[in-house]
């Protein structure tokens, strides 16, 4: 357990670092382009790639957990997958292509369909990629994994600023997509020795499938509950109102990555490590990193709503101010989300991913019906209706939890509840620092707003943690004890 451990530390501190990265330039690139491209680029762009993405959620870490969490998998189980995926790819690409214009009309955007059709070459890169992805997954090889992702990201990001400084409009947000994936995909191969091959079975084929279709619905889901607000607004808003939904959505979506994805990517293999060993403490490390993902996301979101109004200001210009109230109200899915990463990570450790993906796609049901409603009254509305969602059923994941870990909802819940009373009251502290600074100092620059934010909120959490939450900051501290190697 010890050695299962120490290789989870040092693949958070390489997922860390690799994801901050890929994340940094990511981000950059992102604020260029809004300030080239206008909010309805970035709505047909959220519009034409629902499909693009759900598809590709479909062949990245579905099928491939069953190599992950296996207990001994032979070339026959990598060839199955290998091919299984080849097919869902194709297929998955050939229907997308026939449902393109379909699409487009149901928007009412002609220009959707032809996004669709140059973003669809994407879905069989990533199939065809997903194997040795999950080969180095399962060898916590996370080192690999961090510099294939950064160097995706400057790929794509220099040719997404060159279409962009061109003229290309949103054509630029798709070229910075298709050759994202493009480079991740020539690296993995580059960094993984595994070829496939034809040696495979029926039984292969048939286990695959039914251990990875479970994987597969869980990761439909999670992502379907994540566009149906933009496929419900782009449908009766339209793409500037989508536009500003998927601003905020971005800023959430990239903290959230910052902070839980190394957590996440290092747990699951770790997870799966600890139960084939078959000495227990994967429970444990489940109460560990929960106490971590709300030790750092709680602050991180309630501070982001908190200075909501500067930092879009900042980042994107005053003709983005729409998105502060979405933004204020996403800020507690953000939180949520790095929470509910680890469990499902768990769950897809153990093998035992059918009933979360059952909930998943009750939510997804429930959002849609809630943003069908809420929509009539703006993007503000839509927003919360999917936090509100979102946490109604929050209970029932954590009693599937707790049905797999053997450990009670009340101990499941208990690692949230100081870092939500540390943070809430911080937050409540730094709202009125920018209206108060902006009404003292008319002039005052957004960064300085900002940066004197982050000064009263970080000092106030460390105060709270210093006097309450002191293990957690051992805790934490512990992870990178380790040098990475």
């Amino acid at each position: 357990m010890a050695a299962v451990r120490q290789k989870f530390g040092r693949g958070v501190a390489w997922m860390a670092m690799g994801n901050w990265t890929e994340q940094a330039v990511n981000f950059a690139v992102f604020v260029a382009l809004a300030r080239i491209l206008d909010s309805a680029a970035f709505g047909l762009m959220a519009m034409a790639s629902v499909v693009i993405v759900l598809a590709e959620f479909l062949v990245r870490e579905t099928l491939t957990e069953h190599l992950i969490a296996d207990d001994a998998p032979g070339d026959e189980d990598f060839n199955a997958v290998f091919w299984a995926l080849a097919v869902l790819g194709t297929v998955l690409t050939a229907v997308i292509l026939a449902l393109a214009r379909p699409i487009a009309e149901a928007y009412g955007e002609a220009l959707v369909a032809p996004l669709i059709v140059w973003m669809v070459p994407s879905i069989l890169m990533t199939a065809l990629t997903a194997v040795p992805v999950a080969v180095l997954r399962r060898e916590l090889a996370f080192r690999s994994l961090s510099l294939r992702a950064i160097m995706g990201v400057i790929g794509g990001g220099l040719v997404g600023l060159g279409m962009a400084f061109a003229g290309y409009g949103v054509w630029a947000l798709v070229g910075q997509r298709v050759v994202q994936v493009l480079v991740n995909a020539l690296v993995a191969w580059i960094a993984m020795p595994w070829r496939p091959g034809l040696r495979t079975s029926r039984l292969h084929l048939h286990r695959v499938l039914r251990i990875g279709s479970q994987a597969m619905l869980l990761r439909a889901s999670e992502l379907a509950i994540t566009q149906v607000p933009t496929v419900v607004l782009g449908r009766v808003l339209g793409p500037v109102a989508t536009g500003y939904y998927t601003v905020a959505w971005r800023l959430i979506e990239t903290a959230s990555f910052l902070i839980v994805t190394p957590l996440r990517m290092a747990s699951q293999p770790a997870f799966a490590a600890l139960r084939r060993e078959g000495q227990g403490g994967h429970a444990q490390l489940l109460t560990d990193i929960s106490r971590l993902a709300s030790f750092l996301a709680f602050p991180a979101f309630a501070g982001l709503a908190a200075l909501a109004k500067p930092m879009l200001l900042l980042v994107f210009g005053p003709g983005w101010s729409p998105s502060t109230l979405p933004l204020m109200v996403l800020a507690a899915s953000g939180a949520y989300y790095c929470v509910e990463k680890v469990q499902l990570s768990f769950g897809l450790a153990m093998g035992r991913a059918g009933a979360f993906a059952a909930l998943g796609w009750a939510s997804v049901a429930a959002l849609f019906l809630v943003c069908e409603v809420a929509v009539r009254w703006g993007t503000p509305a839509v927003a919360a209706g999917f936090v509100g969602t979102l946490l109604v059923f929050w209970p029932f994941r954590v009693a599937i939890l707790s049905r797999l870990s053997g450990a009670s909802v009340p101990v499941l819940f208990r690692p949230h509840v100081l870092p939500l009373l540390g943070a809430v009251p911080m937050a409540l502290l730094v709202v009125p620092i920018p209206d108060a600074l902006w009404d003292t100092f008319p002039g005052a620059r957004p960064v300085v707003v900002i940066l004197i934010g982050v000064l009263a909120g970080v000092a106030l959490y460390a105060v709270y943690t210093l006097l309450l939450m002191r293990p957690r900051l051992r805790l934490l501290l512990s992870l990178f004890s380790h040098p990475a190697k």
